[in-house]
């Protein structure tokens, strides 16, 4: 038998409401002695959902709905760190810790006790919304089901864990939303106390660098997940950090701007300037990497350093314009040189722009808006 987990598509709504209270549903579970899959999604962030199996009452297993790489990776760092922690694609890591066990890594106790963890951890999150939007199948739909404990028991273990994730909740959404460094300015180490503050906004930049969740930065500082949020809530309370969901809707009609450049500083400039003015910014520091990354989502627009290691902008342009799928994106290249020889080898290459740095934002927003309002107009020509 292989492990699965029911399609969000074959899950409905319960009944008319909108939205219910979490520990109302869960009393109703245990009191009724229900069977089934529920999904508790934030109506703050409707990207991100928590998933409770359940039967007769009992808890089988409870997990995220989204994330599941970045969840596990900080779990196992907790509570197993001897293991390999990467899954497969769209697998979960109930369907992972299985698999471990029917191929003889893992006992049977040490499967069940896992999974009890990794649930614990869960309705923490779940039981600190007070309100989410419901779904529900009446089959739990979890195979090979090896988990079965009371609900109630295990929440008595919890109660402090749920107040604090209540609490944290009043300034950080989810451990799932993506966090996003919004000043390009020092980070005002003040926010903190005297023996700390100075390390935590040094190192803001660099954690925030890849618009990780909090459990990516939970799994960076060693720390756990509430703890880390409590560690950011300065920055958090004071604007400094952004909450974003976690992943963008398949509705998202922003244009999308490639940044291809070594620097953080740049790379947090253009992402701030953009993204406050509707856009979305793909950020790219590794040059070698930019290509693949490219034809993956197909920016509008893509801004290019000259200057990088491994691979100059002038190449990388060279390659684009020879890829099929990229040779007509505009490409502006960013540079400290404003000579002439710089310019006219840049559109030997292939490039469509130049801008200078430092550069203002008026500039760069008008770059980016003459060249998306072209990519969009020829789109639909």
């Amino acid at each position: 038998m292989t492990a699965s987990t029911p399609t969000s598509s074959s899950v409905a709504p319960v009944g008319n409401k909108a939205l219910a209270f979490p520990a109302r549903v869960i009393q109703r579970v245990i009191g009724d002695r229900l069977s089934g899959h529920l999904i508790f999604t934030d109506p703050r962030d409707p990207s991100i959902g928590w998933n409770l199996y359940v039967g007769n009452g009992q808890l089988h297993y409870a997990n995220s709905t989204v994330g599941h790489q970045e969840r596990f990776n900080y779990l196992c760092q907790r509570y197993c760190p001897q293991l390999s922690t990467t899954l497969a694609t769209d697998e979960t890591e109930y369907q992972y810790l299985c698999r471990l066990w029917q191929q003889g890594q893992l006992t049977l106790p040490q499967l069940r006790r896992l999974l009890f963890l990794f649930s614990q951890e869960a309705l923490v999150h779940i039981f600190a919304m007070p309100q989410a939007a419901l779904q529900m199948e009446r089959v739990a739909g979890l195979d090979p089901l090896v988990l079965c404990v009371p609900i109630k028991e295990t929440l008595s273990q919890l109660r402090q864990a749920i107040t604090q994730a209540v609490q944290v909740r009043t300034y950080l959404n989810s451990p799932l939303q993506r966090l996003v460094l919004t000043t390009t300015e020092r980070v005002p180490a003040d926010l903190w106390p005297m023996d700390y503050g100075r390390n935590i906004a040094a190192a803001l930049p660099q954690l925030l660098e890849q618009t990780p969740v909090l459990y990516e930065v939970a799994t960076q500082l060693r720390r756990e997940a509430i703890a880390t949020a409590q560690l950011l809530q300065p920055a958090l309370v004071n604007g400094l950090v952004a909450q974003h969901p976690y992943t963008i809707p398949t509705s998202d009609t922003r244009p999308i701007v490639a940044c291809i450049d070594d620097s953080r500083t740049i790379q947090r400039n253009v992402r701030l300037i953009l993204e406050t003015c509707g856009y979305r910014v793909l950020g790219l520091m590794k040059p070698t990497h930019a290509l693949s990354a490219l034809n993956d989502t197909k920016p509008d627009l893509v801004l290019m350093d000259i200057s990088m290691p491994e691979m100059d902008g002038y190449e990388l342009c060279r390659q684009l314009r020879q890829t099929e799928a990229l040779k007509d994106v505009p490409v502006v290249m960013l540079t400290g040189r404003d000579g002439l020889v710089d310019r006219i080898r840049a559109r030997m290459a292939g490039a469509t722009e130049y801008l200078t740095k430092p550069f203002t934002p008026q500039e760069l927003l008008s770059l980016a808006e003459r060249f998306t309002r072209t990519a969009a107009m020829e789109s639909h020509s």
